[in-house]
């Protein structure tokens, strides 16, 4: 049987494999260790079990429309004023079944065949995938060796008459490290004179460290919302330690969210009603929840550092965000899947080769599970390398 040549030239998601790979590990009564994920250990807001609840006992739970629930639009608009400095409207939200589908209702919205789509290396896995699922041609901008951030005259140097559109995750994964105010103001003024739109992936931007503050793009634009090129992509998943209910969602203007909504209605229909029950739930809890989460986090990544402080070779920029770090393992061996499959075979450790995320050399180490883990996995690694 034929398959397409679409679904032929698609890679399989890295993460998702080696999440598979770590369960099955487990279940088989291996020793594994799983610095290789990317879900919070802590469990889900009181608020979200307690809408969960409540729709449960009710039994009634059913199609919602499109775009999703009043009540977690309402929620969502009062959320985006408070962390972003604008208040959507309804007309400019859709709720999906987490922040990749909303991506991907952006890009099939806006992307015709051959047209480009920028983003920075390290850059998330699915980007690239995600592009050519809407047949546009993604276009990858490399920082200079031994960094991981780009400039935006970098970016600015790459974009042609055929992008459509350049893509920004910052607090970023896999590198923890948050884009600077002047690279955003750069990078606003860049795609609102050339009229490019600017997808913000936001799903991290309040688990930043160190005083830090993620800049929100829509505080530079000179555009009203409904004539602005900025798309927001946010959801409940990293937040608010509620990966399992698949919410996400997207603020853009009427126009391309009218179009966003027909996509999803095709693809998808409307996300869950149980699970938009519990995003509103979580959202309505407020900061209390978010800032525990983030302190947690924080200290992880400080123990995360110091124990890779202890490995002879490896270069570290310090995470400023997210539950990532994304160290050089280069000295050892530039193969970064050689490297991790080395890890596996040897140490039981799971981690993720930093080719698949744009950049050779690196391996993706996560900081948000248990931290007896975090110093055991790690311990491993140091004594098969040193």
């Amino acid at each position: 049987m034929n398959l397409s040549r679409l679904a032929l030239s698609l890679g399989q998601s890295a993460t998702l494999k080696l999440n598979e790979l770590a369960n099955n590990l487990k279940a088989e009564g291996k020793p594994v260790i799983h610095l290789g994920g990317g879900e919070p250990e802590e469990k889900i807001p009181g608020g979200a079990f307690s809408e969960s609840k409540k729709m449960l006992d009710a039994g009634f739970v059913r199609y919602t429309p499109v775009s999703g629930t009043a009540p977690l639009k309402k929620e969502i608009a009062a959320y985006t004023e408070e962390h972003y400095g604008v208040k959507p409207g309804p007309k400019n939200i859709v709720v999906a079944s987490g922040a990749k589908q909303a991506i991907y209702n952006f890009l099939v919205s806006v992307v015709d065949p051959g047209d480009q789509v920028v983003f920075p290396a390290p850059y998330w896995v699915s980007y690239p995938e995600m592009v050519r699922l809407a047949y546009g041609m993604p276009v990858i901008v490399r920082p200079p060796e031994g960094e991981l951030l780009v400039s935006a005259a970098d970016i600015a140097s790459h974009l042609t008459s055929s992008t459509k559109a350049i893509l920004l995750n910052s607090p970023n994964n896999p590198s923890g490290q948050v884009y600077s105010k002047d690279f955003i103001r750069e990078l606003v003024e860049i795609c609102e004179s050339r009229n490019i739109y600017l997808l913000m992936d936001d799903i991290y931007n309040r688990l930043v460290f160190d005083g830090l503050k993620a800049p929100s793009a829509f505080n530079f634009s000179t555009r009203p919302l409904n004539e602005s090129i900025i798309v927001s992509i946010n959801g409940v998943s990293k937040t608010f330690s509620m990966t399992g209910y698949r919410i996400g969602w997207s603020v853009a203007n009427e126009a391309l969210t009218q179009a966003m909504i027909k996509v999803q209605a095709q693809v998808s229909s409307c996300p869950s009603a149980l699970s938009q029950a519990a995003a509103a739930g979580a959202l309505r809890e407020g900061n209390g929840f978010v800032d525990t989460l983030r302190s947690s986090l924080e200290h992880k990544r400080d123990v995360m550092v110091a124990e890779l402080s202890k490995l002879k070779k490896v270069k570290l920029h310090k995470p400023q965000g997210t539950f990532y770090s994304f160290p050089d393992f280069s000295a050892y061996d530039k193969d970064s899947t050689r490297l991790s499959n080395t890890l596996l075979e040897k140490g039981m450790v799971v981690t993720v080769p930093g080719v698949e995320f744009g950049l050779e050399g690196h391996l993706r180490l996560s900081y948000c599970g248990a931290e007896k883990d975090m110093v055991e996995g790690v311990s491993r690694i140091r004594k098969i390398l040193d």
